[in-house]
């Protein structure tokens, strides 16, 4: 048994848990999920080491936020890897749909945007292609991103850190 230091809108099973444990620095997630979203959480390594954790949330087949935490690879690691807006949207434009990729012929809009994370806001990268957005930070150690339909993103911004879960 796992106990981790979340809150009610916290991922809890055992496999979030053991993922935390596994990637050992403070993971990015929503705030205020809604009741019924279901959470998928996806990883990226590189070299046997692990970098990037992803947290999607969705409901009904369809990925509505994606929040993305990455952290810097240790030195002995030969591998540029940087999180860039527009990628991450293009990732969640090509699998966030159960009806496959979604294709939008509207121009891509960069700009700032901000997080809020525990309450303080940090200033942001933005990207904005149709009715999608990303907003994506360096906060300490980690780069925090979140991809979203731009209906849900003002409340999808809203982020807090989980922490390593600790055995019982």
């Amino acid at each position: 048994m796992f106990h981790s230091s979340a809150h009610p809108g916290r991922p809890d099973d055992r496999i979030w848990l053991e993922t935390l444990r596994a990637f050992s620095r403070p993971v990015a997630v929503l705030v205020r999920p809604q009741p019924g979203w279901r959470r998928l959480v996806s990883q990226g390594s590189v070299d046997g080491f692990l970098q990037r954790l992803d947290l999607g949330y969705y409901e009904e087949h369809t990925m509505l936020v994606q929040v993305t935490t990455q952290r810097r690879l240790p030195e002995h690691v030969r591998v540029f890897s940087t999180l860039k807006p527009d990628a991450l949207l293009g990732e969640f434009l090509f699998n966030s749909s159960p009806d496959g990729p979604i294709w939008l012929p509207n121009v891509l809009t960069t700009g700032t945007g901000q997080l809020v994370v525990d309450g303080t806001e940090v200033d942001a990268q933005a990207v904005t292609y149709g009715g999608y957005t990303a907003t994506l930070a360096a906060i300490g150690d980690e780069t925090v991103a979140v991809v979203s339909a731009a209906a849900l993103h003002d409340q999808a911004v809203h982020l807090t850190f989980d922490t390593t879960a600790v055995p019982a």
